[in-house]
């Protein structure tokens, strides 16, 4: 259990506690009342759609030990620290709290693969000894301080994911985590619509490279176009990995979802080349840690995918893939080049929705898409919504555009039969897994 003691976290956001202090230790910290536990420490964030201090209250009726507050918020029945923004008295909690972690941090960014290449090596580092990871996708401004003030002071590892949005983001997130090892996914046009280039993309990733220190170490794809910019932007050592190519860790694809690495066989827990890119950086990190293979094979084989990532169902005798939790440009290629060599006993069909934020370049990058998909082995096309219907597939016999989700469940009852494999996939925004669940209630 978490172990804060009032005094320290009111040293951490420089603050004294109105109202008196906490009785006894507070066990943790919460932003949201739902689940909250007796003993957290409540934070009242104000959002777009809410304001975190209507629920202080509710907080405090559940057990909260006390509440970080805006300073204007009044307030005096129960012990509250009042700062001047209650997400940057977060961000300084966890900045505390990282100068008495004895576990090292592993930074994970990327365009894709983040998630993935967290929980392969989370499960990884957890046949070494306790692991602390990012629950779900909680790699922003709130969601990374929240992992780290969650993370046991007696984990050996944390394995925290680092995103963005826009520019500027990536550098002041890796310093607040001050990780030992850095890992950097691969790169593409994700969140393009607000940067000018891809290189600006790579540029701003390499922020994580720059923030590990000297004594640390970075692990970069060699194959990557991006790999001398990053390895430029970092003092660090670096570790190099390469499907089929020339470097320290070194994969090769020797059979049905088995990797090979420096003479050692890893199998995979999910098809595709990229499964094995992203599983590549998890042996790499156990191998530099000094993990047996055997320790590290036990590991990947713990693996589970997220929600909606490559997440396999069967409804009436056709075999659904529900890829829909994200998309852009390289991870829509990847999956659909799996699906397409995937063997099959029935028909092939992909149903598609629109990548999103990729500005300027989106009508382009949905008009190649289309190409790409004329040259694959696919029996059936569907695109939903109004970016889905820049995907134009001219060389697949069976090709539809529908509105929406309804009617592309539809089109699919109309066109499948038992046998069949159905692939979904994404941006998260298009709700595409609502084609499955109306295919499932017709």
């Amino acid at each position: 259990m978490l172990n804060f003691r009032s005094g320290e976290l009111s040293q951490w956001v420089s603050r004294l506690w109105k109202n008196g202090m906490p009785e006894g230790v507070v066990t943790g910290v919460s932003h949201d009342t739902r689940t909250i536990k007796p003993g957290n420490l409540y934070i009242a964030i104000k959002g777009e759609n809410f304001d975190g201090h209507d629920f202080v209250a509710d907080a405090f009726a559940k057990g909260a030990a006390g509440a970080l507050v805006h300073e204007s918020f009044e307030w005096f029945a129960n012990p509250v620290l009042k700062v001047h923004d209650t997400v940057k008295g977060l961000q300084n909690l966890a900045r505390g709290y990282r100068k008495k972690w004895i576990g090292t941090p592993v930074g994970i960014t990327g365009s894709v693969g983040k998630t993935t290449v967290k929980e392969m090596c989370a499960d990884v580092l957890s046949v070494k000894g306790e692991t602390h990871r990012t629950a779900g996708n909680y790699n922003n401004h709130i969601g990374l301080p929240l992992t780290m003030m969650a993370m046991p002071q007696t984990a050996r590892y944390g394995v925290m994911e680092i995103g963005m949005n826009r520019p500027g983001e990536i550098g002041p997130l890796s310093y607040l985590l001050q990780p030992k090892i850095g890992i950097i996914t691969d790169i593409c046009n994700a969140h393009r619509e607000s940067f000018r280039s891809l290189e600006e993309i790579a540029r701003e990733k390499a922020k994580l490279a720059e923030r590990v220190p000297s004594t640390g170490t970075v692990i970069l794809d060699r194959d990557s176009e991006w790999y001398s910019l990053i390895r430029r932007h970092t003092c660090a050592s670096v570790v190099t990995v390469s499907l089929e190519g020339v470097a320290d860790y070194v994969g090769r694809n020797i059979g049905p979802q088995v990797l090979e690495v420096n003479g050692s066989n890893y199998l995979m827990p999910m098809p595709g080349e990229h499964i094995m890119r992203n599983a590549l950086r998890a042996v790499a990190l156990g191998l530099e840690l000094r993990m047996d293979p055997a320790e590290i094979a036990a590991g990947l084989a713990l693996f589970k995918a997220p929600a909606m990532r490559w997440q396999k169902s069967e409804v009436r005798g056709v075999k659904f893939i529900n890829d829909a939790y994200n998309a852009n440009p390289l991870s829509m290629r990847a999956n659909l080049r799996t699906f397409s060599n995937a063997p099959a006993t029935g028909k092939k069909w992909v149903v598609l929705g629109g990548m999103r934020e990729l500005g300027e370049i989106e009508e382009d990058e949905h008009v190649a898409l289309g190409r790409f998909i004329d040259e694959l082995a696919v029996d059936g096309v569907i695109v939903v919504g109004e970016l889905g219907r820049l995907i134009v597939c001219k060389k697949t016999e069976r090709y539809f555009q529908c509105p929406g989700t309804a009617e592309a469940a539809q089109r699919l009852q109309e066109n499948v039969a038992p046998g069949d494999c159905v692939l979904l996939k994404a941006s998260r925004g298009e709700q595409l897994e609502q084609v499955l669940n109306q295919f499932k209630e017709n």
